[in-house]
């Protein structure tokens, strides 16, 4: 099978606000300007890695056994003078390096294991050989203090002196910056001797045949903020319990598709920040190695995308910390609107210092509008009036900030512009500064209206219509309806592009439509918005050659002159979106195309190691190339991709919670590929039920209860907008569900 490698000479470990960065041979150092120990997003080690005798041993093996644990196994001396085939001795002789130690007489086998707050790096070193080998052994290390955004770009923008103090069992790297008191605790099991000029920890040792020596050494990071009086242990436990209530998909008939998804429901679990209070440690970061922060629009969308799997939990942690950090004033340097939530918040020296507006910044449309959504979804797992009592304030204020300050002009769309000096101009679905281009090239001014945006601004309203009446608020239920009504008559009027039989990307200052086909218009349908007389129009379109790869939904047409396939936001297949794409697809019934993404997909995360799809694949097509390319330096894993396949399953399964009322509703479509799938353990509201779906031989799709716990109906219907299901569907799926 083929398999491609995304950033192949690194590799990481990750928990909570905690990064290792390593080279393929488990340094971290100048080979690697990214390698490092990171809390929080600063560097607290940017040197660490094993020597003897002043050299690194040589590698066997590297291996990533888990988010949180790295291993490696080495040999020293590695002495190249052979004789015989292949590379081992050809007779009775030792070679022997310059010191006399016999070749490969040392093992040393070294593992590094990541938890939030503390690193710790074990290193067992082992004589092979028949006679007493002596030796020094040596950690190297050293700390810079250096945001992780200042190590990708390799350009220091914050420095100071870093003093050293040590003692046989201790050695402290402090942070000279006076807003920065930063400091790097590496304790060790054994005594130590300090090299201050060569930066080494060291110790001779004497080892017999076959003795073993170890060598352990413990990083813990202080920047001066104190956490919460929980524990580390409490953090664990937290984090444990909840993966321990994870639904579990599982396919006896298709063990490849079960693995893909239990890796990905991994990684997501891998995610959560455990940062700030309790009710938030469930937050989750955006990704590896470049992204271990908090995104608001990957956080929501990762949230609800994976509810399936954990009955929301994640995604009211990410709708907390959000509540917390939701402005209430105008700040240009922020981008920060009354109601306006974050888009992103950095924790690195750079953001603390001011140097960026990041430890709190609002420049995105996304974040708010799927806020509300986001709390949709979250009530309908639940059905916890408690918890949308909490977040309905905020939900509230974020529709008014739309009403006011997101349709500046009072055209009726939402239209973004930067304020900030350091500010992000595309505050839409695509962020990158070329993403919104004109035929030629040439970049739009701001300010910009892009459709997604228009979209997700339409379902908000929908949705908070439906939370309203939830509430017993009708007025306000009614007035929510009427407002996305209006937004999507005059949405399917003013965006239509004759030219291209799609809708436009986005509108110009002088509302003139940027008429590119994009996957921008994958997230209208997705919402809603789209006319019912215009969706076969557009499905046609998205899976037209220029647009559809093979591997998914190019972000641009491979026809537009701006093309690139290795750009981010310009021909580039991100499989987050495709999880959207596809759960509009089968929001309207579109199921034949639901089949080719969603196999898309799957055959797309057998290309890469433990199934990871990099952050964004290139647009080449599979008749181009077996692999499509991968944006450079892109994150592997990214959670919003990881989330990706859990909202996959829910989509072929047809699932749809309405916990308050006590319904499930299914709609099974499996494709010839997966011929069942078993959901153990899915929780709605505070019932729990086990679901076993199966593809018969006549290509129909079936369900059973395995079992069931606390009052929970199920009923099979297709999905509500189907423009393929008539009335004699449903009422066959109606009798179906009360056989």
């Amino acid at each position: 099978m083929t398999q491609a490698l995304i950033r192949p000479g690194q590799l990481y470990a990750w928990a909570g606000g905690s990064l290792l960065i390593t080279d393929a041979r488990g340094r971290c150092g100048e080979n690697l300007p990214l390698s490092g120990y990171y809390f929080r997003e600063a560097r607290y080690l940017s040197r660490c890695g094993l020597l003897i005798d002043g050299e690194p041993p040589w590698l066997c093996e590297a291996a990533a056994i888990s988010p949180v644990d790295l291993s490696f196994i080495y040999t020293y001396p590695e002495v190249a003078n052979y004789g015989g085939g292949g590379s081992g001795q050809s007779g009775d002789d030792v070679p022997r390096n310059a010191a006399g130690i016999a070749q490969r007489a040392l093992e040393i086998q070294l593992t590094y294991e990541i938890a939030h707050g503390r690193l710790a790096v074990h290193a067992g070193v082992t004589n092979r050989s028949r006679e007493v080998v002596r030796c020094e052994i040596a950690w190297e290390l050293d700390a810079d203090f250096a945001d992780i955004q200042e190590a990708q770009a390799a350009r220091r923008e914050q420095s100071a002196a870093v003093s050293i103090h040590g003692t046989p069992r201790e050695i402290v790297f402090r942070y000279g910056h006076a807003r920065l008191p930063f400091q790097a605790r590496v304790q060790f099991a054994t005594d130590v001797e300090w090299q201050d000029t060569a930066r080494r920890a060291a110790r001779r040792v004497a080892l017999e045949p076959g003795e073993q020596t170890f060598l352990e050494l413990a990083v813990h990071p202080f920047d001066g903020a104190a956490d919460p009086a929980e524990s580390e242990s409490e953090r664990e436990d937290h984090v444990e319990q909840w993966r321990r209530s994870f639904t579990r998909p599982t396919s006896p008939r298709n063990r490849v598709f079960e693995a893909v998804v239990s890796a990905n429901v991994r990684d997501v679990a891998s995610f959560p920040l455990l940062d700030g209070p309790r009710a938030e440690w469930l937050a989750l970061q955006a990704g590896v190695p470049l992204y271990p922060a908090f995104f608001g629009r990957d956080a929501l969308t990762a949230g609800w995308q994976a509810a399936m799997i954990d009955r929301g939990q994640a995604l009211d942690a990410a709708l907390t910390r959000l509540r917390r950090f939701q402005s209430n004033r105008v700040d240009d340097w922020r981008d920060a609107e009354p109601g306006r939530v974050p888009y992103q918040m950095r924790t690195g020296p750079l953001a603390l210092l001011g140097i960026n507006p990041y430890d709190a910044y609002y420049a995105d449309y996304a974040s708010p509008l799927m806020f509300v959504i986001a709390l949709a979804n979250l009530f309908a797992w639940t059905g916890d009036r408690s918890q949308l009592d909490r977040h309905w304030d905020a939900a509230r204020r974020i529709l008014d900030w739309a009403r006011d300050y997101g349709d500046k002009d009072r055209d009726g769309y939402l239209e973004y512009q930067t304020r900030s000096p350091k500010g992000t101009k595309n505050q839409g679905w695509k962020d990158s500064g070329d993403a919104i281009v004109y035929d030629d090239g040439s970049p739009v001014p701001a300010p910009i209206s892009t459709c997604e945006l228009q979209g997700y601004w339409y379902a908000a309203q929908q949705l908070m219509a439906l939370l309203c009446a939830a509430r017993g608020e009708w007025t306000d239920a009614r007035a929510h309806f009427a407002a996305a009504s209006d937004l999507k008559a005059r949405f399917n009027r003013d965006w239509w592009s004759e030219r291209e039989q799609f809708f436009a990307l986005a509108m110009d200052p002088d509302n003139r439509l940027i008429e590119a086909p994009t996957s921008n218009v994958g997230h209208c349908l997705a919402t809603g918005i789209i006319d019912r007389g215009r969706l076969h129009a557009v499905v046609g379109r998205m899976f037209a050659p220029d647009m559809f790869s093979g591997w998914g939904i190019r972000t641009l047409s491979a026809e537009h002159p701006f093309y690139d396939p290795l750009s981010y936001h310009r021909g580039t297949v991100w499989a987050v979106e495709q999880a959207t794409i596809l759960f509009g697809l089968r929001r309207f019934g579109f199921n034949a195309r639901v089949h080719d993404l969603a196999g898309a997909l799957f055959e797309l995360a057998q290309l890469y190691p433990q199934y990871r799809i990099p952050e964004c694949v290139g647009g080449y097509s599979r008749r181009e190339r077996p692999t499509p390319g991968a944006y450079p330096q892109a994150n592997a894993p990214q959670l919003w991709n990881a989330s990706a396949f859990p909202l996959l399953v829910q989509s072929l399964l047809g699932i749809v919670p309405w916990a308050a009322h006590g319904l499930l509703v299914v709609d099974p479509i499996l494709p010839v590929w997966l011929p069942d799938i078993v959901l153990h353990d899915l929780r709605v509201g505070g019932a729990c039920v086990t679901l076993r779906f199966e593809r018969k031989s006549d290509g129909a799709s079936d369900f059973e209860v395995v079992q069931k716990h606390g009052p929970l109906r199920i009923v099979r219907q297709p999905p509500p907008q189907s423009v393929s299901a008539g009335i004699v569907d449903r009422l066959s799926a109606l009798v179906e569900s009360f056989m």
